[in-house]
């Protein structure tokens, strides 16, 4: 009798899910170290700090050459670029403010949103409620059991919703730099550009650096956990995954967010706001299991 293939395929696409998972909270996880550093270097400085040593990194791995950059690729490298300073720049403006969980979900909204845009299906509209539903569950003003009034900080709800605009701009630009260049040396490419970018953030930080050794090589951990480990992760797990299957794992991202949250700073959100953190997985769940778009390889 002969064997049927299906388990050794099986076994690559379980594999490619705990690549994927892993990336994920490899990510939440170098936020919270990030968290515990911003009393040191700021917010700012942590995302300078963060984004210049992840470019040096994947520098090492992905060395462009002068020949592969033409004029179109360089007029898509700058919004692409820019994209990923601004959506690291206000995600750690934002989680200075606010708990992990509500941030990554706020954030989580641009690229579901996105998804959402155009489509005229009763189901999307479903989703899109399910969106409406989970952003008034983590806005609304609570009055806390125990006398003490909670409300989150505008300012973090800005800077946390501005994130997934970056995250728009991000998808659209670098699909497009993604079909001139390689995925490696297009995000080495773009990180490289945030990293320059963001250089004023980073300056400051330097003399700090040089008294808080041990806080400097925590925030080259950061760059590691948060950028180079999850993206080597996730190109490894994409090229085993089907789009619809990638879709819905990424769909964990703001409940990882809300588990770590608590998990490592001691974030507990209210039941109304983990309610809320779900009705954002579900609406992008469902949009992916229910999409046509995704049904294909």
């Amino acid at each position: 009798m002969t064997t049927p293939p299906q388990p050794p395929e099986r076994y690559t696409q379980l594999k490619a899910v705990g690549l994927l998972i892993g990336g994920i909270s490899s990510f939440q996880i170098g936020a919270t170290l990030a968290k515990g550093l911003f009393p040191l270097f700021g917010p700012s400085g942590m995302v300078g700090l963060r984004v210049c040593l992840a470019a040096l990194i994947l520098l090492t791995i992905w060395r462009p050459l002068p020949g592969q950059l033409n004029k179109k690729t360089l007029m898509l490298l700058l919004p692409y670029g820019l994209s990923i300073a601004v959506m690291n720049f206000c995600f750690y403006i934002a989680l200075v403010r606010l708990p992990l969980g509500i941030v990554v979900a706020l954030e989580f909204t641009g690229p579901l949103t996105l998804a959402l845009t155009g489509s005229r299906r009763v189901l999307d509209l479903c989703w899109a409620s399910f969106v409406i539903l989970g952003l008034y569950l983590l806005l609304r003003p609570e009055s806390a059991a125990h006398g003490n009034l909670h409300s989150l900080d505008p300012v973090g709800i800005a800077a946390a919703l501005l994130s997934g605009c970056g995250w728009i701009v991000y998808i659209l630009t670098g699909t497009r730099i993604g079909r001139t260049l390689p995925a490696g040396l297009a995000t080495t490419l773009g990180m490289s550009t945030a990293g320059i970018i963001l250089l004023p953030c980073l300056i400051p930080t330097l003399p700090l650096i040089a008294t808080h050794p041990w806080q400097g090589g925590a925030a080259l951990s950061v760059a590691v956990l948060s950028s180079a480990v999850p993206y080597i992760l996730d190109m490894m797990a994409m090229r085993r995954l089907k789009p619809r299957d990638l879709g819905i794992l990424l769909s964990m991202e703001p409940m990882l967010g809300a588990i770590s949250g608590l998990l490592f700073l001691g974030e507990n959100l209210s039941s109304a706001r983990w309610v809320g953190v779900l009705c954002i997985v579900t609406a992008s769940a469902g949009n992916v299991l229910t999409s046509p778009r995704n049904t294909h390889h």
